[in-house]
This record gives structure tokens, sequence and C-alpha cells, in this order.
């Protein structure tokens, strides 16, 4: 099946429907495809919100009488590094920062009464940090595709996401794009002699005679508590406050599995190669050491408050009237693009604060 997209296929809203430009991964020239600023725009337009721009909010604060959350201090930066003290008072406070910003706000927010910070009692506040890897190869074909004209649409399969009953553990997606790898113009034939004008062009089109395919497959990988954001003390901002430190770990049980998984992935590609007659021009992992794609987690939801920070509906344990929504209450990356699932965790608790 294809990948979806947010792209309108009639006119819609004052926006016009997709004519395909192929820009849509950097821009949409026409404003067909979706982007937040529609609907930022329109809600403002209604009176519905107000947006603060240029705020860093730098800490929640702590009722003098309970623990719920009284406020949160920020600062406004205007012209010239100036800035002026902000404070936000309200009945409920959600997070909505993502995995990075959300933990690092919580932590940021240490008290006498909340020495580990906001939300903190379990410890477990920017722990259990979650995402994928991925193993992705270059396969040349002996057919003809049209490297560059249709870069983001791609073919995935949820055919890998299921572990046959009585395997070796293995989860992953698998996606598949024509690619211009090994296929785009080039000023030097192959014996090093220099091509300029027509040269170019008969090469290219010569090379261009058959095709490549990039595939590319995420797989799971379970976190360790240690895959964390930490405070960095040695690295702060414009107001003192110390920036985030990230560092990803696999649980045992994935650090034990990952030769394997990278092993039989690696054999897929080899075997879908040969079953299309062409040949792995080149096999990589995509993301390089130490990082983990589609990243959350951090603010982990569950419902024993000695091993997580918020509920099934993204309420704190320790402050009723604290939300954090999305990304951060994830606890696995699973093995494919949680965009979706973001949204979806998002409007869940959104009904919730709605009730």
């Amino acid at each position: 099946m294809s990948q979806p997209s947010a792209k309108n296929s009639r006119p819609y809203g004052g926006r016009a429907e997709c004519c395909r430009n192929d820009t849509c991964t950097p821009i949409c020239p026409i404003g067909a495809k979706y982007s937040p600023d529609f609907t930022w725009n329109r809600l403002r337009g209604s009176g519905r919100i107000t947006l603060y721009p240029r705020t860093l909010v730098r800490r929640l604060v702590l009722d003098d009488r309970s623990m719920r959350i009284a406020r949160a201090e920020a600062v406004q930066r205007g012209p010239k590094g100036r800035s002026t003290p902000v404070e936000l008072r309200a009945k409920t406070f959600v997070v909505a920062a993502g995995y990075v910003w959300s933990s690092h706000l919580l932590l940021l927010s240490a008290s006498s009464r909340a020495p580990n910070g906001v939300a903190n009692r379990s410890g477990a506040v920017g722990k259990y940090l979650v995402g994928h890897r991925n193993q992705q190869a270059f396969i040349s074909l002996p057919l003809r595709l049209f490297p560059g004209m249709n870069g983001q649409h791609s073919l995935v399969t949820k055919q890998f996401m299921r572990t046959p009953p009585g395997d070796r553990y293995l989860r992953h997606d698998l996606r598949v794009w024509e690619s211009s790898f090994a296929r785009g113009p080039r000023l030097k034939a192959d014996d090093g002699s220099l091509m300029l004008g027509d040269d170019i062009m008969r090469d290219w089109r010569e090379r261009t005679k058959t095709g490549v395919a990039r595939v590319r497959a995420y797989y799971d990988v379970i976190p360790d508590r240690s895959s964390e954001l930490t405070l960095d003390a040695a690295r702060r901002n414009a107001w003192g406050d110390p920036l985030p430190k990230l560092a990803f770990r696999d649980a045992p049980e994935s650090a034990a599995l990952r030769n394997y998984t990278v092993g039989a992935i690696r054999a897929l590609f080899a075997a879908m190669a040969k079953a299309g007659g062409g040949t792995v021009l080149q096999t990589e992992e995509d993301d390089g050491p130490g990082w983990q794609d589609h990243t959350a987690g951090g603010c982990r939801m569950g419902t024993d408050p000695a091993t997580s920070v918020v509920d099934e509906w993204g309420r704190s344990h320790d402050h009723e009237n604290l939300f954090v929504v999305g990304a951060p209450t994830c606890v696995s990356g699973g093995c494919a693009n949680a965009t979706l699932t973001f949204c979806a965790l998002a409007l869940r608790s959104a009904s919730e604060i709605a009730r």
C-alpha cells in the first residue's frame, strides 16, 4: 500500500487541490499539503486561542497549599536580546512540547517540594526514550525507472510486523522507493575522462535505461530505563538553564537481538534483489550510530505511579491539573513511523481535558 499523505484531493478551505509538484517534502508551493499554520490561523481568527510568540516557558510552579500546578514562569524575548518575565496562570496546564522539551521542562521545574522535578515522584521523567533503527539498501534493477520524479512516494508492507509462532523475535516494516542512487548526471566517465555538454546527457540517458530501488526497514528497539534525557550542567541557555542531554540505550533483550535483526533484514534485501533480477549496490544504517528515528518517550504512560509519569489520558499521577500529551507518553517506538499514534494520543488527551 502507499503511505498516507495529508494533501487536498479537491479544493478545500480556500486551499487548492494537489497538482503533483513533487516538492512536498520541503514545501508545497500552492498550499494543498497540510501545514499547522492553516489550523493555527483559523483558531486565532475565531478568537479561540491566543498565541504568545517568542516566549520560552522555563518552569512550572506548584501551588503553595496543594500539589496542583499554580503557574508557569516564562520569558518573552524582544529586540536586541532584551527579555521580559512572563507569568501564566491557568486551571489546567498541558505540556505539548515533544519528547525532548516536555521532559526537559518537567526536570527544570524542580523545587523543595518536587526535588526531582514536576511529575517525577517515580523518577521516570526523561527515562525510557524510545524509537527505532533501520537498515536500508540500494538495489539495481533491470528495468527503467525515472529517478527524481516520485522521490516522496513509496510502497510499504506490514508483512513482517508480526513474528510467526516459534520464530526468533524479529519485527520490522518494509518500504520501497525508486531512487536516483548511482543514476544521477556526472562529469566524469568510468575511465575518468571529463564529459561536457551533450556527452553528459548521452551518458545519463544510457545509465538510466536501468533503475535503482531504495528499500528500508525500521525495526523494533526495546528501550532500557537508562535510555534517557538528563540536564547538562555544562551547557546552558541564555537564562542559565541547563540544556537537555540525550543518550539512547537498548534494553538487554534488544541488544542481544541486534546482530540477528540486522543480518535477517539484509538477507531479505538480498532475496528481494535476486527475485527482481537485480543486485544490492550498498547496504547501510540510515541514522548512524547512537541515534534512533521517530523518537518518543520520556513521560511514559502507565497505571502504576511508581513506574510511570502519566495515566492513560496523559494526566500526571502527581498533579491533577497537569497533562503531558503526544509522543512523550509512548512506551514503545514500534517498527513504523508513529506520527499518527502521537496525534491519536493527543486527541484522546484533549477529550479528557475537555471533559
